[in-house]
């Protein structure tokens, strides 16, 4: 009962003391928004790996049981898949025919569509409006339940194909719907989105690791009263254990706080599916509650780090015996600036060296190793630079000199923890953008292939060999665009492929081939923008021969070695409605017919790379913020300690005007090194990570990276100033 009691006392006392003590009052707020932001980082992962838990299931549940083809008797319907895009985003479509008339609905069907109808999920209904998406597929026969969509912003096409259109060879024999051994999982959206494990990275390192950060930062604010009190501790005869009690006491209220914001946070998830900005993603409720355990796991593991960290980081501990605080010198250790030439070199040239496999992974540990070692070499520049101005302010007689220089020659660490929250801003900032900007070569040559000729020239695949459906698909034209057979073979003789166009005397005029026939096309400098492209990328060079000849482009038979392919040309050269094509080729060529601009494909997965990118910036802002929450609060118990003790120059100096001196040379100057240092570095650390010689980060982001360091730097000057200044207003010298 005893202990019992002593335990509650040393709880309540540490309570008690939490407002009372020096900065009590901004430590109190930090560990409270530091526990908050630090729980809401650890859900985030929880959540995370319930929404691909979630996919999973989903994606299992509308899965089909494949039979083989000798069981293709027992088939209660057919199934088979493709892909289409939406303003150059790829969805997957879903082709299905049943063949009894109790054949089991895939999840999200409340019936089988009829012959030409088709059931969109409301994403894809809602992204391909402006396209005409309504009427691509057939009759809109309903839009697809949550409970067959992966997500609830899912783009998914339950296609039933016209009876004239039905392809049976072409389609697989199912059983029912459900994941089994031998069934298809991935399908649809998980198919373009990275596994949980790199997602999972890229949210601790952006989220959780800044959190952590704050939560040092917090629990370290007032340290110099924590000093005294647990001298004071240890002087009247208090064990680890007693302090442990205390000390736990002081963080378990703000603790507790912190949770219940983030649990606050976190309830609307649990209640309505919640979108999230800048990202096409919407949080489904249903993965948000089953997570309930993982969420309530990350609060208490929120709170257990935070009580630990505040236990564990504890002022430096003093000689046996003795009660005097300890030294504010804080140098850092010597050895740590001579790491960071390894490690640039390790990110820079290590990831060459690096075979394909481990080049990433490489990369990633040097660049991390690059901004945990910077700030020391910052610190150290600072701190030796602080004896020369010390130096300097002496034989001028400016005492705010003088005192600044050797507040930064005594204060390297405080100096490291300050700048490493500008430099790791500017980190990855740098890095977000770094990957979120860069494509690969033929990304880019689409992209160029797209500013060249836009969609004037379209290709159409498949190509049909009913004569009917071509011609259907000729009169559905548009006036404006004429149709062409492309026939590429290769000579056995060489290696030199050779393209054949055929088609109407006006369709090949427009892409400057003569109708004469027979005779080689232009070629070179004088050829049509459009042909040039064609022939790169149908596989060969854009110098290769070119025939052309007036003709019928239905009926054509291809040969051994021979590859059709159709082609869609604007006679007056403008852009073509590429929507309306797909419409047309649907409707009459084929159920799988599509109409696309040269390169789309690559084009789809820049598109995708957009979209992870648009996460990386989502996930790189709020580590930014993070950041700033950290270096702010770090700033803020540095400035009121450093204004008690400097109080007193106000009177020696005979004025404030020391005050802006010593904030301008311990904390602008050092945050302009940093932000100089940073963005140079960050420059650096983007060149192994380039395409074709081009910087996917350009040199403009640095600027304006420094720009806003910069700015910042100076607000934080002003701030320090205006801090240390009020304090000194109220400083009175006590009497014996």
């Amino acid at each position: 009962m005893k202990r019992r009691s002593l335990v509650l006392q040393l709880l309540q006392a540490g309570r008690k003391t939490m407002l009372s003590a020096e900065g009590g009052r901004l430590r109190f707020w930090g560990i409270g928004l530091a526990t908050c932001l630090l729980a809401l980082a650890l859900s985030g992962l929880a959540l995370a790996h319930a929404t691909y838990e979630g996919r999973e299931i989903r994606g299992a549940a509308r899965a089909p049981q494949m039979l083989s083809e000798s069981q293709r008797s027992e088939a209660v319907a057919l199934w088979s898949w493709g892909t289409d895009d939406v303003d150059g985003r790829q969805h997957a479509v879903v082709y299905i025919e049943p063949l009894t008339s109790d054949a089991p609905l895939p999840p999200g069907l409340t019936r089988w569509p009829e012959p030409g109808e088709a059931v969109l999920s409301p994403a894809l209904l809602k992204a391909g409006e402006r396209e005409g998406i309504r009427t691509r597929y057939g009759t809109l026969a309903g839009t697809i339940g949550v409970e067959g969509l992966e997500a609830p912003e899912e783009r998914f096409a339950y296609i039933r194909p016209r009876a004239k259109l039905l392809d049976k060879q072409d389609m697989h024999p199912v059983a029912a719907f459900g994941l089994r051994r031998d069934g298809i999982a991935s399908l649809g959206e998980s198919m373009s989105i990275s596994d949980f494990s790199v997602f999972g990275a890229g949210l601790a390192g952006f989220t959780l690791l800044p959190a952590a950060g704050l939560v040092v930062a917090a629990v370290r604010i007032g340290s110099a009263a924590r000093e005294k009190r647990l001298a004071l501790f240890e002087a009247l005869g208090a064990g680890m254990g007693s302090r442990m009690v205390f000390t736990v006491g002081e963080v378990v209220v703000p603790a507790l706080l912190g949770l219940a914001g983030a649990a606050v946070v976190i309830s609307p998830s649990l209640v309505t599916d919640i979108p999230f900005p800048w990202v096409d993603f919407t949080l489904s409720v249903q993965d948000a509650r089953r997570a309930v355990p993982w969420l309530a796991a990350a609060g208490v593991a929120a709170f257990v780090v935070l009580a630990m960290a505040a236990v564990l980081l504890h002022p430096r501990r003093l000689a046996v015996g003795s009660t005097r605080p300890a030294s504010r010198v804080q140098r850092q250790r010597p050895w740590l600036p001579w790491l960071f030439p390894f490690a640039m070199l390790f990110a820079v040239r290590g990831s060459e060296l690096a075979g394909d496999d481990l080049r990433l992974p490489v990369y990633a540990l040097g660049v991390a190793g690059v901004l945990a070692t910077l700030p020391s070499v910052v610190a150290a520049l600072t701190g030796w630079s602080g004896g020369q101005v010390a130096r300097v302010g002496g034989k001028l007689g400016r005492p705010g000199m003088l005192v600044a220089g050797r507040r930064m020659a005594a204060q390297t660490r405080v100096t490291a923890r300050f700048v490493a929250a500008v430099i790791v801003m500017i980190g990855l900032a740098a890095q977000a953008q770094l990957w979120t900007g860069l494509l690969g070569e033929s990304a880019a040559n689409a992209m160029t292939t797209r500013d060249r000729i836009g969609t004037s020239l379209v290709t159409i695949s498949p190509y049909s060999e009913v004569r009917e459906r071509i011609r259907e698909f000729t009169a559905a034209l548009p006036s404006d665009a004429g149709l062409l057979l492309a026939r590429q073979t290769t000579p056995s003789g060489n290696g030199d492929e050779t393209l054949a166009i055929t088609g109407s005397c006006a369709a090949l005029k427009s892409i400057g081939l003569s109708c004469a026939g027979g005779g080689p096309a232009m070629d070179g400098k004088s050829r049509d923008a459009r042909i040039a492209e064609l022939l790169r990328w149908t596989g060969g060079g854009t110098d290769n021969q070119v025939v052309a000849q007036e003709g019928r482009v239905d009926g054509a038979k291809p040969m051994a070695g021979e590859s059709l392919t159709l082609l869609a040309v604007s006679l007056s050269g403008d852009d073509m409605s590429v929507p309306r094509l797909k419409e047309a080729a649907r409707a009459h060529l084929g159920m799988r017919a599509s109409a696309e601009p040269l390169g789309n494909s690559w084009l789809m997965g820049a598109t995708d790379l957009a979209a992870s990118g648009a996460w990386v910036r989502l996930l790189g802002l709020i580590g930014a913020c993070l950041t700033v929450l950290a270096i702010g609060f770090t700033a803020l118990a540095e400035f009121l300690r450093f204004g008690r003790e400097a109080a007193p120059l106000s009177v020696l100096a005979g004025g404030n005007g020391i005050f802006g001196s010593i904030a301008a040379w311990t904390l602008l100057a050092p945050t302009l090194v940093a932000a100089v240092l940073g963005s140079v570095i960050s420059l650096w650390l983007t060149a192994p990570i380039t395409v074709g010689g081009r910087q996917p980060v350009p040199d403009s982001l640095y600027l304006v990276l420094a720009a806003g360091a910069s700015m910042s730097a100076v607000l934080l000057c002003l701030w320090g100033w205006r801090s240390t200044t009020r304090l000194s207003a109220s400083w009175r010298p006590v009497g014996d």
